[in-house]
This record gives C-alpha cells, structure tokens and sequence, in this order.
C-alpha cells in the first residue's frame, strides 16, 4: 500500500507541474492574444485618425474651392453690375438726347406752321390722324366753306374727291421728300365745286398731315398766279 501511495503521490505531482506549464503557457497565449487586439486597436485608430484627418483636409480644400469660386461669381456679377449701370446711363442720355431732339424738331415744325397759317397766300389745312381738321387760315377756310368754330366737326375727306397724283412739280419747293402733290376736285360746303393742284406733307407735324391748296378756281376755268414759295425744311 506504501509504494501504491507513494507512486500515487508522484504521479499527482507530474500532473501538477504539467497543469502548471499548461497554465503558464495559456497565460503567454492569453498576453499574446491581448496584446495583438490591442496592437490591433491601435492599428485601427490610427487609420481612424488617418482617415478623419484626411476627410477634414479634404472637406476644407472643398470648402475653400466653394469660398473662391462665389468670390468669383461676386467679383463677376459687380463686374456685370457696373457694366449694366454704365449701359443704363448711356441709354438714359440717349434717351433724353432723342427725347430733346424730338421736341426741337417739334419747336422747329410748329413755327414754320405758324409762319405758313399767317403768312402764305395759299389755303393751308392741318389735320390730325384721323383726317379731322385742327388748323386752317383765312383761305383754307373760305375755300371749304366752313367757319374757325365748326371747322373740327369735318374731316378733309369731306371736301376732297377725285384727287390725282402728279409726277413732276414745276411750282413751290419742295419741303420734305415724302411730300406728294398733284390735283383734286373741293366740294364746298355750300354744294359749289372748286379744281385746285395740292400739296400734302404727312407727318408734318408728330401725328399731323399738312395739304397746301393752289391754283384753285371753278371747273373748266384755269387760274394762273404766282404762288409764295415755301420755306425749306
């Protein structure tokens, strides 16, 4: 029984000093496992970090892309900004220079018209866009038959028929070359006829038509007489 226990003792002992070593050695491959996910971990921050400073980086080069470029566009539409401006002034001084030559003309037109009304031997008539009477002198009035009160009741069709347009003009100067002239029969008011050679100016006046009547007389009689000349535009 001695040597059975002593052999057991023994062998409990060998077992021991291997579940010792088995122990040891687990303790190593447990450190080693350890330090590898840790080294691991590491490992992995690192990219992380990586990683992060490299979106960061990148985020700010975009950034700084997107800031350049709406300065860019800033610097562009100020350019275009001023470039308008400057264009808007020019149109508004050409405007106002047209505007300013419009009304010269006007100015211009006016005074001649009021030298023919006053001084011209012929009938001067003035009608509006609607063919209806707004200015005649002495003559041109006697000529329709009509008075200086009722004269915007009627319109220059009222009185002219059979009109004729002539190609050559051998009296009075010419004031524009839109001007036509030729010969027409005037119903007067009063049912009497007349036979005169005319002169019309359209647009004479902005939105005003001019007709000179000459030469006027009865049908079948001619009536000769020198004209007064009227004044070149």
């Amino acid at each position: 029984m001695e040597i059975k226990f002593k052999l057991a003792v023994i062998a409990l002992n060998k077992e021991t000093v291997h579940l010792q070593r088995a122990q040891q050695t687990f303790k190593m491959l447990g450190r080693s496992a350890v330090d590898k996910l840790q080294e691991a971990l590491r490992t992995s921050e690192n990219d992380l970090r990586k990683l992060l400073a490299n979106s960061l980086n990148a985020i700010v080069v975009v950034i700084e892309k997107l800031v350049n470029f709406g300065s860019q566009v800033v610097i562009a539409l100020n350019k275009k900004k001023v470039h308008l401006q400057r264009a808007q002034q020019t149109f508004k001084m050409l405007g106002r220079s047209a505007v300013d030559k419009l009304q010269e003309a006007r100015r211009t037109r006016e005074n001649e018209l009021r030298k023919l009304l006053a001084n011209s031997l012929d009938a001067i008539v003035v009608t509006d866009s609607d063919h209806r009477l707004v200015y005649a002198n002495p003559k041109a009035l006697d000529l329709f038959g009509v008075s200086q009160m009722n004269m915007r009741k009627f319109t220059i069709d009222t009185f002219l028929s059979h009109c004729q347009s002539l190609d050559l003009r051998r009296k009075w100067f010419a004031i524009r070359r839109d001007e036509r002239y030729g010969k027409c029969k005037i119903s007067r008011l009063d049912g009497n006829l007349r036979v005169a050679e005319y002169i019309f100016v359209p647009n004479f006046i902005f939105g005003q038509d001019l007709y000179r009547f000459d030469n006027v007389a009865p049908p079948g009689i001619t009536q000769l007489r020198p004209s007064a000349r009227m004044p070149k535009s």
